[in-house]
C-alpha cells in the first residue's frame, strides 16, 4: 500500500479520512489540522497514533515517510501546502479548486512538473453513475451532435466560515464542479464565457452568490448556466439538473435519474451504468494507478487549468460585462 499524509481533517476532510481508511491502495500515515479538536476526533475515529497528528504540515512532511499528500485545506492555503509537498518529493492529490488564482494554479502545475511529481485535482463529480451514464450515452453517438446544454443549480447552504466571506463564493468555490462535469461529459474545453452575477436582497453571503452565465465550448456547443446558493425554496441536487440537446433528441439529468426523449410528449429512463467505486474512492484509486503506471491522471493539475480559468473568466465577465476568453486568463 502507498502511504499518504492528509492535511485538513475537519469538514470535508472528515469524509476523506473515511475514504482513505477504507482504501485498499492507500494507508493514511499522518493527520494535519490547525484545529486540535479536529485532530483528536479524526485520530479517535481511525486509530491514528497521537505522535502522527500534527498542527504544522511542514513538520508532518519532514517527520513521516510517505509517497503522497492529500490536501483538503481551504484553497487559500493550497499553494504553500502543495509547494512544500513537491519540495519534499511527494505527489499531491488536492481538493478543488486547485488554487485561489489562475496564476497560483499555473505555478503549482509548473512546480509539479519541475519536481517530476503528479498533481491531481479531486473533481469527483465526474466519477459517479449519473455523470458516467451521460458521458457514455453521448460517446456512443446516441444523442447525435450536441448543440446546447442547459444547467440549473439551486441550493441554500449556510456554511458559515470563509465561504460566506468570499467574493463570488458560488462561482469560485462550487461552479468548478459543473464546469468540470461539462468538460468531462463532452470531452472538450471551455473557450469563452459571459456572465451576470446577482447579490440577492436576502443573501447571507458577503459576495454575490448567484450567477447566470453562458459557456462556449471548443467543440461548438454552448451551455446556459443558472446557479444559486441562496435558494429559499425547491432545490436541485448538488449535481444540478441538466438538459443536453442533440441532433437525435434530448438527454436530461433530473435528481439522480437520466432520461432520453426523441419526440415531444414522451421520454424514457436511461439505466444508470455501474460505476464503483465512485467519487472520492474512485479518485484515490485513480491516483494510485497513475503513480504506479507513471501516467497523467484525467483530472491532473494541467488539465484542470481550463476548469479553474473558466470560473475566473466568469468573474471577469460579470465585472466587465463582456465575453471573456479562457485563453485570456491562461496567458
Amino acid at each position: 500500500m502507498k502511504r499518504i499524509i492528509q492535511v485538513g481533517v475537519g469538514g470535508m476532510g472528515r469524509e476523506w479520512t473515511d475514504v482513505v481508511a477504507a482504501s485498499s491502495a492507500w494507508a493514511g500515515v499522518a493527520y494535519v489540522d490547525t484545529n486540535e479538536a479536529n485532530l483528536i476526533a479524526a485520530a479517535a475515529r481511525h486509530g491514528m497514533p497521537r505522535d502522527r497528528c500534527f498542527t504544522d504540515y511542514r513538520e508532518a512532511i519532514a517527520v513521516v515517510e510517505a509517497e503522497a499528500l492529500l490536501d483538503v485545506t481551504p484553497q487559500r492555503f493550497r499553494r504553500q501546502v502543495c509547494a512544500e509537498a513537491f519540495r519534499r518529493g511527494l505527489h499531491v492529490l488536492c481538493e478543488k479548486p486547485l488554487a485561489p488564482t489562475v496564476k497560483d494554479a499555473k505555478d503549482l502545475v509548473a512546480r509539479a512538473k519541475q519536481a517530476k511529481r503528479t498533481l491531481m485535482v479531486a473533481q469527483n463529480y465526474r466519477y459517479q453513475p449519473v455523470t458516467q451514464t451521460i458521458k457514455r450515452f453521448i460517446e456512443k453517438g446516441r444523442l447525435g451532435d450536441v448543440g446546447y446544454v442547459e444547467i440549473r443549480f439551486h441550493k441554500g447552504p449556510h456554511f458559515g466560515g470563509y465561504r460566506e466571506e468570499m467574493p463570488y463564493p458560488l462561482i469560485l468555490d462550487m461552479s468548478i464542479h459543473h464546469v468540470d462535469m461539462l468538460r468531462g461529459v463532452l470531452g472538450t474545453d471551455i473557450a469563452s464565457v459571459q456572465a451576470a452575477s446577482v447579490g440577492a436582497p436576502w443573501s447571507w453571503y458577503k459576495g454575490d452568490a448567484t450567477v447566470m452565465a453562458q459557456w462556449r465550448c471548443e467543440n461548438g456547443a454552448t451551455a446556459n448556466y443558472c446557479a444559486s446558493w441562496v435558494s429559499g425554496g425547491w432545490e436541485t441536487t448538488w449535481n444540478a439538473d441538466w438538459r443536453f440537446d442533440g441532433s437525435k433528441g434530448a438527454l436530461m439529468l433530473e435528481g439522480e435519474q437520466v432520461f432520453f426523449s426523441d419526440k415531444p410528449g414522451s421520454r424514457r429512463a436511461v439505466p444508470l451504468v455501474k460505476f464503483e467505486p465512485a467519487h472520492q474512492a474512485w479518485l484515490l484509486e485513480a491516483f494510485a494507478r497513475a503513480l504506479t503506471a507513471n501516467t497523467e491522471p484525467e483530472t491532473s493539475g494541467r488539465d484542470n487549468l481550463n476548469s479553474l480559468a473558466a470560473t475566473h473568466a466568469m468573474v471577469r465577465a460579470a465585472k466587465e460585462r463582456r465575453w471573456v476568453t479562457v485563453r485570456e486568463l491562461l496567458a
